[in-house]
């Protein structure tokens, strides 16, 4: 399957995703995908569809269960007087508890490591111990059968995307599933009898492969497709997975199981294995060093500039870190000129920085950097969950006023991204909207800035994409098609729908003395009104809704009479 993933991604996926898919290949040769995905927060981190080995990370929990498990029944046995099921009870208790606790505090973390999932593994190893006496009732086995299917079912058919995972709700299913095992032992139930019909079997012979094989397949699938399967097109999946996890289990996993495995020798099969496990997970550290090798389509690499390579977004979080550092804010502009304007902002003011940078130097002056990600510019907000926000701000505020030097504060943000904030100030405690809480909290900044006397340039946001240009114009090129941008691209009527609510306000604010708004998207809808992807055979976007030095020189004329 890994090679499956690699040979397949070296021709399909663009350098950002085939740079991930390295990493992703090197920790799962290594049993480690669990890890690196909870600690893969990079701001620039692809979405699930573009990583078909995503699903590897719940194999990896259970083989570092497999590793460590072993190890605590050998001690239980040589130390514990062999009390098994109370010390895995105890384990699997603490595990729970930790598990409902954390899906709050910590959700990444309860998710993915295998403290917080060892006890949905520890209740079938409690199942096995025999302890628990056996239903002899048969009318009661059958209504125990029952019941842990319905609550598997209830769990199918009542979770969503918003639901917190594992924790409480993780309990239905797991509890579900032992209901169902425990009423076999000693006997059948009705649900193991018909668990144990022919069709159900053989789903069952391949469902490890089934499991393999189904999310790279479907993964690939989307990432042509740009969009979710429709009905037909997820039979067709269903379809081909069924065939290859089928001979997946007949030429793979049966040749090296069983009474007359292919390799006989353990140790030599120990060998092979560590080679089977090293060649992919070297090859996987080279294809992300090679910052996911863009010279495989010359094309896509030299008329769109990906995230890796784009001058403007390559210090991106390190120039971010140096905030928190302590360090002096970046400077752009002209070299040995007193800065006099400060970018403030989130991901979105950085995506001006190619224009700011070449402007100001053109016209003699410079300025500070206090870019942030995922930081809106506004006083007293914070997100759900926090990443300081409200403190980084206020540094900035507490910045601006150790430097009078700075009269020009320039304003940009994500602001149609609905996200979940609260305001700690105590002035309006609960929770309220996001429209709401973002005029509130832009409020308070652009008078922050007025009350010191500063010149405020607040700047609108650019049209967000559908989906990400880059990787339409790498599939395009890789099959020898023109990029279809119509996919992707937005009409200026569904901008100002999205827009609807900031932009009155904007110009609420615009009346007030000393605030001037600029708006980068009249220059980015062509004379139909259709959103502007490409512009010279070149890509103004790195990704759906972050320009280009390309795409921030591109808008570089609104900054004119501003830096004037």
């Amino acid at each position: 399957m890994i090679i499956f993933t690699l040979a397949f991604g070296a021709f399909l996926l663009d350098a950002n995703a085939y740079k991930d898919l390295g990493q992703s290949i090197t920790a799962t040769s290594l049993f480690m995908s669990n890890i690196l995905f909870f600690h893969r927060s990079g701001y620039f981190d692809i979405s699930s569809l573009q990583k078909p080995l995503l699903h590897t990370w719940s194999l990896a929990v259970e083989e570092q269960f497999y590793i460590f498990f072993p190890a605590l029944l050998i001690a239980i046995n040589k130390f514990l007087k062999k009390k098994y099921f109370l010390c895995l009870s105890i384990i699997f208790l603490c595990s729970l508890i930790t598990s409902i606790w954390g899906v709050h505090e910590y959700q990444q973390a309860t998710f993915y490591l295998l403290p917080t999932r060892a006890w949905e593994l520890l209740s079938g190893a409690l199942l096995s111990l025999d302890e628990i006496p056996y239903l002899k009732n048969d009318y009661l086995k059958n209504f125990i059968s029952i019941s842990g299917l319905c609550l598997i079912f209830y769990s199918i058919f009542n979770y969503t995307e918003s639901t917190l995972f594992p924790g409480f709700n993780a309990i239905i299913p797991v509890f579900g599933t032992s209901l169902i095992i425990y009423s076999g032992i000693g006997g059948s139930s009705i649900i193991n009898k018909i668990l144990s019909f022919k069709p159900f079997v053989s789903i069952g012979l391949i469902s490890y492969s089934l499991y393999l094989w189904h999310w790279p397949i479907i993964a690939f699938a989307k990432y042509i497709l740009l969009r979710n399967l429709n009905l037909f097109e997820a039979a067709e999946i269903i379809s081909v997975t069924f065939i290859i996890s089928s001979l997946s289990l007949k030429f793979v996993e049966q040749p090296f199981r069983g009474k007359n495995p292919l390799i006989r020798d353990k140790w030599k099969l120990f060998a092979i294995a560590g080679i089977v496990i090293l060649v992919p997970a070297i090859s996987g550290v080279i294809i992300h060093v090679q910052r996911g090798m863009p010279f495989r389509n010359h094309l896509a690499d030299e008329n769109a500039l990906n995230v890796n390579d784009d001058p403007q977004w390559i210090d991106f979080e390190k120039n971010a870190n140096r905030l928190d550092d302590g360090a002096t804010p970046l400077i752009i502009g002209k070299k040995n000129t007193t800065p006099t304007f400060l970018l403030w902002g989130d991901s979105h003011a950085n995506a001006l920085l190619t224009a700011l940078a070449e402007k100001s130097n053109s016209l003699g002056k410079s300025g500070y950097i206090m870019i942030r990600p995922s930081c809106l510019p506004l006083i007293g907000m914070e997100q759900v969950p926090s990443n300081n926000e409200a403190a980084n701000n206020q540094s900035v505020i507490d910045f601006i006023k150790k430097h009078p030097e700075i009269h020009t504060v320039i304003i940009a943000g994500y602001w149609s991204q609905q996200r979940s904030l609260i305001d700690i100030t105590g002035e309006f405690p609960g929770k309220k909207s996001y429209d709401f809480l973002l005029k509130l909290g832009l409020l308070r900044s652009v008078n922050s800035l007025l009350n010191l006397e500063k010149k405020v340039v607040i700047v609108s946001d650019i049209p967000v994409l559908k989906g990400d240009p880059y990787r339409i114009y790498w599939l395009a090129s890789r099959f020898g098609k023109i990029p279809d941008f119509h996919k992707v691209s937005i009409s200026k009527n569904e901008y100002l729908r999205t827009n609807k609510d900031i932009i009155p306000f904007f110009n609420k604010l615009a009346k007030k003395k000393n605030v001037t708004i600029i708006h980068p998207e009249t220059i980015l809808f062509d004379k139909s009104g259709t959103g502007i992807v490409m512009r010279n055979n070149k890509v103004l976007y790195v990704d759906a809704d972050h320009l280009s030095s390309i795409g921030s020189r591109f808008i570089e004329p609104i900054f004119n009479n501003i830096l004037k």
